[in-house]
C-alpha cells in the first residue's frame, strides 16, 4: 500500500520574501558610543609617552618609574576579536538552527536579527569579563582592587552591545 501527500500550500513566496528581507543585512557587534575610546586601547593595546608632569603625577601616586623608563605599555587584550572568534560557531549554530522559523514566516527577520546580535554581545561579554591575561600591573591592581584586567567599573564590558544594520 503506498502513501501519497499533497502539499496544497506554497511556501517558497513567502521563504523568498524572507529571504530577501535577510539579503544584505548584518549584525555588528562591539562597544560604541562613550566607551568606544577604552575599548580600543584595550583590544589594540598602546604605548603612552611619559611626560615629566605624568611622571611626577605617578610618583606622588607611589609609582616610582625609573629614570630610563620613556613609555608606559598598555598591552593588547582583544577581547572582541578573540570573544568573537571564540563564540561564533556556536553562535552560527543557534542561528542555523532558527532559521527555518524565519524563512516560513514563524519568526521576524529583525527579531532574528536581534537574537543573534543579543547572543554574541553575551559571549563576547563574559569572555572579556573572564579574561585573565595579559595581567594588571600590581600598581593597577592595588589602585582598582582587582586583578581582572578589563573590570573596574564594569561600564566598558556592559557597553557591549550590537546594531542591526
Amino acid at each position: 500500500m503506498g502513501v501519497k501527500w499533497k502539499n496544497t500550500k506554497n511556501l517558497i513566496p513567502k521563504m523568498e520574501k524572507a529571504a530577501a528581507q535577510l539579503n544584505g543585512r548584518r549584525v555588528n557587534v562591539g562597544v560604541f558610543g562613550e566607551q568606544a575610546w577604552l575599548a580600543g586601547i584595550h583590544e589594540y593595546g598602546c604605548k603612552i609617552e611619559v611626560t615629566d608632569k605624568m611622571r611626577a603625577y605617578l610618583h606622588s601616586q607611589g609609582l616610582h618609574l625609573k629614570d630610563s623608563t620613556k613609555y608606559i605599555t598598555i598591552p593588547e587584550r582583544a577581547f572582541l576579536r578573540n570573544g568573537y572568534d571564540q563564540s561564533k560557531d556556536g553562535v552560527v549554530d543557534n542561528a542555523e538552527d532558527i532559521l527555518p522559523s524565519v524563512l516560513n514566516g514563524g519568526m521576524d527577520t529583525d527579531a532574528f536579527l536581534k537574537m543573534v546580535g543579543l547572543i554574541l554581545a553575551a559571549e563576547i561579554k563574559d569572555y572579556a569579563a573572564s579574561l585573565d591575561s595579559p595581567p594588571n600591573h600590581p600598581f593597577t591592581v592595588s589602585r582598582k582592587g582587582s586583578s581582572n584586567p578589563l573590570v573596574d567599573t564594569g561600564d566598558m564590558i556592559g557597553s557591549i552591545t550590537y546594531e542591526v544594520q
